[in-house]
């Protein structure tokens, strides 16, 4: 039962689209591992040893971690998981609250690990969700050892923030190399320090998630809950953010000595790059996230 809805039929997984955009199923498999379904929400994992979960940004799916699940799936057993009403996973029912959402997510982990050891790792949307989930897991007794959020959200509302995107939707009026180069334009203003070809893959990734979200993910985003949840989570924690992250309000400077006041320990570092952080420096934060991840590594 997933917080009072007891008839499994209610999250009904979405098949993964043909390949009509950048990825086709087997590529998807191939990369990211065999599906299996826990409370509706899609999960995958490739590779052998400890456990690490990756949970994705908003509007998104799995495939932003397209540039670092292959290089980790050598050292770790990768997790990827879509977020309910994204990617691959259930479309979350009507009326459903954030909290009922947040304890979907978590209901789903504890099923599909099973009590297992694990690390989380969230992005974004992905970071606020992964902070929150690992504080509620944590007081059950069963929440990840080691966390590292990558441009983290869930540091309340973005008052002195102003990131303005073009509007432009798939239709007859406009042309589809229009929306490729207003969608490459649009990257480059929130999700990458500068915008890429309208024939970038990032583009076809981007367009890919935009036709699966299914989920509002502002509301929880703006929650400020990210650190009060990774205190309460008990985890050491990692945090790296984009020194050319536009959504890092109301500076970087701020964020990190907020982070830094609130969380001591933490292990927090800006790397070149803008908010698609493991995207735009694969190789940095791949690193940077073995590193911390690996068994025997320290906070």
């Amino acid at each position: 039962m997933v917080f009072g809805f007891s008839r499994q039929n209610q999250f009904r997984p979405l098949e993964y689209p043909k390949a009509n955009f950048c990825e086709s199923m087997k590529t998807h498999q191939d990369l990211y591992g065999a599906r299996r379904f826990a409370a509706g929400l899609a999960f995958r994992s490739t590779g052998q040893g400890s456990s690490l979960l990756l949970l994705h940004g908003g509007s998104g799916s799995r495939n932003h971690w397209v540039r670092n699940v292959r290089e980790l799936s050598k050292h770790l057993r990768v997790l990827t998981l879509d977020l309910p009403g994204l990617g691959e996973s259930a479309t979350p029912p009507p009326g459903i609250s954030d909290d009922e959402y947040l304890v979907w997510i978590g209901q789903a982990i504890e099923a599909h690990l099973a009590g297992e050891p694990f690390d989380m790792v969230g992005f974004s949307f992905g970071g606020a969700i992964t902070s929150i989930v690992a504080a509620t897991l944590a007081a059950r007794g069963c929440g990840p050892r080691r966390i590292t959020l990558v441009s983290p959200s869930g540091f309340g509302v973005p008052e002195q923030r102003s990131v303005v995107l073009e509007k432009i939707k798939r239709s007859a009026d406009h042309a589809d190399s229009e929306l490729r180069a207003a969608t490459a334009r649009n990257l480059g203003v929130w999700m990458l320090s500068s915008a890429p070809s309208a024939g970038d893959p990032a583009v076809d990734l981007h367009l890919d998630n935009l036709a699966r979200a299914r989920f509002d993910s502002r509301p929880i985003s703006y929650r400020d809950s990210t650190l009060h949840a990774l205190r309460a989570s008990g985890a050491a924690v990692q945090l790296l953010l984009g020194e050319a992250d536009p959504l890092i309000f109301p500076s970087l400077a701020a964020r990190i000595a907020r982070i830094r006041e609130a969380l001591p320990d933490a292990r927090v570092e800006a790397l070149a790059g803008g908010h698609w952080l493991q995207y735009e420096a694969n190789d940095a934060v791949n690193r940077r996230i073995a590193e911390f991840h690996l068994p025997g590594s320290r906070p």
